[in-house]
C-alpha cells in the first residue's frame, strides 16, 4: 500500500543522448518506487531536442517509449516487492520547454527566448538585437506538448505536469507584456500556450 509522501520533480540529468532513461535513472526510480510514496512526480521531460535544459535530460519520443514503458514497469514491481501487491502510486511525468536556459548539447547556451527581459538576458548572454521566438514556433510546440502527453499516456503514466515555473520557456511567456502578435500583450496571448 502506497504512503502519503510525495516524490518531486528533481532532474537527475542522467538520461541517455537521446532522453532515454540510462542505469543511473533506473536504480534512482525502483529506489523511489521502494519508499512507498503514493505520488511519483517524474522529473522534467523536454519536449523538443532544443528545448533540453542539458544533454541528458530526460525526453520521452516515439523512438525510445518502449524504454519509458521498461522503466515504468520495472519501477512498479520493485515497489510492489517492497510495498505488497497492491501498491500503485500515482505517476505523473513532468512535460517542459527550458527556453533561456536551454542548452541542449554540450553544456553550450542555445537559449530560445519569447521577449527580451531587461534582468534576464545579461545574465543569459542574450544581446538585444537577438530574436524572439516566432509565433509559428509557438504554435508548434503545442503540438510538440500534445504529442509528449499522448506518448505518455501510451507509456502508462497517470497524467502529465505542464511546467510553467522558474523563467522557462512557458514561465516566461506568461510574463509577455510587451511581446506583440498572439502570445504576447493581454493575457488570453500569454496564456494561449499552456492554455491550448
Amino acid at each position: 500500500c502506497q504512503n502519503r509522501l510525495g516524490i518531486l520533480p528533481m532532474e537527475g540529468c542522467d538520461s541517455e543522448l537521446d532522453g532515454s532513461p540510462s542505469e543511473l535513472v533506473y536504480r534512482r526510480y525502483k529506489r523511489f518506487f521502494s519508499g512507498g510514496s503514493g505520488l511519483i512526480w517524474w522529473e522534467a521531460n523536454a519536449v523538443v531536442e532544443e528545448g533540453r535544459a542539458n544533454e541528458l535530460q530526460m525526453m520521452l519520443t516515439s523512438e525510445n517509449k518502449d524504454g519509458f514503458k521498461h522503466l515504468l514497469k520495472t519501477s512498479l514491481e520493485t515497489g510492489r516487492q517492497a510495498n505488497g501487491a497492491d501498491y500503485r502510486p500515482l505517476s505523473i511525468l513532468q512535460l517542459t520547454h527550458s527556453g533561456r536556459y536551454s542548452r541542449p548539447h554540450g553544456h553550450k547556451a542555445a537559449p530560445i527566448i519569447t521577449q527580451h527581459d531587461p534582468l534576464l538576458d545579461p545574465r543569459s548572454g542574450i544581446k538585444p538585437e537577438d530574436p524572439v521566438a516566432s509565433d509559428e514556433y509557438l504554435d508548434s510546440l503545442v503540438v510538440a506538448y500534445v504529442q509528449s502527453a499522448v506518448l505518455a499516456k501510451e507509456v502508462g503514466f497517470d497524467g502529465v505536469d505542464i511546467k510553467a515555473c522558474h523563467r522557462y520557456l512557458i514561465s516566461e511567456l506568461l510574463a509577455s507584456h510587451t511581446r506583440e502578435g498572439r502570445y504576447g500583450g493581454s493575457f488570453e496571448n500569454r496564456s494561449r500556450l499552456l492554455l491550448s
